[in-house]
C-alpha cells in the first residue's frame, strides 16, 4: 500500500475511536433527558436525512479540489456537534435535532471523503487487503473507545462524565484535522454527472444499489435499539461498554480471519454465513430481553457480520473498476449514499409510525425480527454477482 493509504488507516483508527467515546453514548445520553424512543429514532433520522445532501455537496467539493477538502470538512463538523452539545448542556434536549442536523452534515462529509480516497489510494489487487487492516484497525479502536467511555461516565455524578467524553471526542477530532494535512492528492477539476447519481447506471450497480438500500434498512437502526435495550437492562453504562469492548474484539479478530481464509470462490459462502448468523442471532431478544440474550447477539453479529461485509464493500468498488467508470467513482459513492440512508430513512419512519400506533416498546420485539432479514435478502442480491466476487470477466455494461 502508499504512503497514503496508510495515514488514511491511521485517521480512520483515530476517528473510530473519537467516534466510539462519543457516539454510542450520544443516543444514551439523550435518551437519559428524554426517556422517548420516538425522540431518539427522530433525532437519528435527521441525520438520516441531512448526509446524502452533505454527500452531494462534499462530491462537488471534491470534484472541483480533491476528497482531502471534503475529509476536512467533516472532521470540522464534528467539532462543531460536540462543541454545541456542549455549549447546551443539560439542555440539549431542546437542541436534540439540531445536533442530528450537525452530525449528518459532519458525517456525509467525512464518509463521502473517505469513501473516494479509500478509492484513490487502493487498487483492486490490495483492496480487500486494505479493507482487512482498516477492518482490524478500527476494530480496535471500537473496542477501546467505548469501555474508557462508559469508565469515564461512571466516576463522575450526573452528566459531568458525559461531558468529559465529548471534550476529549472533540479534542481528537482536532488533532485528525491536523493529521489530514499529511495527505496528498491531486486535484480532480471536474464537474459532478448528476445523472449517475440519480440513475440505477449499469446492472450490476443497480445489485449494488439494492444490496445496500436493504443494508442501510437494518444497519445503525438495530444498533442503537440494541445500545438502549443494553442500558434499560443493565441500568449501567459500564455495562454497555463491557459488551461493546466484547464485541469489538471479536470484529476485529474477525475481520483478519476473513482477510485470511476468505479466497475469491469463497466469498458468496461468506456472504451467506455472514447474514444468516447475524440475522439468528436477532431471535434471541425478540423472544426474550435479557442480558444473556442480549450477550448471545452482540457476540454473533461482531463475530460473522464482517464475512458479509467485507465483500459488499470490496464489490462496491469493484463494480466501479469493471465497469471502467474510476473517473465517475464520487458519483457512484453518492448514489450509493443515497440508498443506504434511503433504507434508514424509510427504517426509521416506519419504526415512528409502529412506536406511535402501538404505545409500547415491546413492539421492538417484533421489529428486530424484521430488520433482521434485510441483511439476509441483501446478500442475497450481492451473490448474484459472481463475476465480481470471482474477480473474473469484464463489466457487462462496460461503455454504458
Amino acid at each position: 500500500m502508499c504512503k497514503e493509504a496508510k495515514i488514511l488507516l491511521i485517521i480512520s483508527a483515530l476517528f473510530t475511536f473519537a467516534v466510539g467515546l462519543s457516539g454510542i453514548f450520544v443516543n444514551v445520553f439523550f435518551w437519559k433527558q428524554t426517556s422517548s424512543f420516538i425522540t431518539i429514532v427522530l433525532f437519528n433520522l435527521v441525520q438520516y436525512i441531512a448526509t446524502p445532501f452533505t454527500f452531494l455537496l462534499g462530491g462537488i467539493i471534491a470534484k472541483r479540489k480533491n476528497g482531502i477538502w471534503s475529509l476536512r470538512l467533516g472532521l470540522m463538523m464534528y467539532v462543531i456537534a460536540y462543541a454545541f452539545i456542549l455549549f447546551s448542556g443539560n439542555r440539549g434536549r431542546l437542541y436534540i435535532n439540531i445536533v442530528g442536523l450537525l452530525l449528518g452534515f459532519a458525517a456525509g462529509f467525512y464518509w463521502l471523503a473517505f469513501n473516494t480516497l479509500c478509492f484513490d489510494f487502493t487498487c483492486l489487487d490490495n483492496r480487500d487487503t486494505f479493507y482487512g487492516f482498516n477492518g482490524s484497525c478500527a476494530g480496535i479502536a471500537a473496542a477501546v473507545a467505548p469501555i474508557t467511555s462508559a469508565f469515564l461516565i461512571s466516576k463522575f455524578n450526573g452528566s459531568r462524565g458525559y461531558h468529559v467524553v465529548f471534550f476529549a471526542a472533540l479534542s481528537l477530532f482536532v488533532v485528525l484535522i491536523l493529521i489530514s494535512l499529511m495527505l496528498k492528492c491531486k486535484n480532480y477539476s471536474g464537474k459532478l454527472e448528476f445523472k449517475k447519481i440519480f440513475s440505477k447506471n449499469c446492472e450490476e450497480w443497480s445489485t449494488i444499489r439494492k444490496a445496500t438500500f436493504l443494508w442501510g434498512f437494518r444497519d445503525v437502526i438495530i444498533g442503537f435499539i440494541v445500545n438502549i435495550l443494553i442500558i434499560e437492562t443493565t441500568k449501567s453504562e459500564l455495562s454497555l461498554g463491557k459488551l461493546t469492548l466484547i464485541a469489538s474484539l471479536l470484529t476485529s479478530s474477525s475481520y483478519i480471519l476473513v482477510q485470511k481464509i476468505i479466497k475469491p470462490k469463497r466469498r458468496r459462502m461468506a456472504i451467506f454465513i455472514g447474514t444468516m448468523a447475524s440475522f439468528a442471532a436477532v431471535w434471541g431478544i425478540a423472544y426474550k430481553v435479557t442480558y444473556t440474550t442480549l450477550f448471545i447477539y452482540v457476540v454473533l453479529d461482531a463475530i460473522f457480520l464482517p464475512f458479509f461485509l467485507i465483500q459488499m464493500s470490496s464489490s462496491t468498488f469493484n463494480v466501479i473498476n469493471r465497469a471502467h467508470d474510476e473517473d465517475k467513482r464520487i458519483e457512484y459513492l453518492i448514489n450509493k449514499d443515497i440508498a443506504i440512508n434511503s433504507g434508514r430513512s424509510i427504517s426509521a419512519v416506519i419504526l415512528i409510525a409502529l412506536l406511535s400506533i402501538f404505545k409500547n416498546i415491546s413492539i421492538l420485539k417484533v421489529y428486530l425480527i424484521f430488520i433482521g432479514l434485510a441483511p439476509v435478502i441483501a446478500g442475497y442480491f450481492l451473490s448474484r454477482l459472481k463475476h465480481v466476487l470471482d474477480g473474473t470477466c469484464e463489466c457487462k455494461c462496460k461503455g454504458k
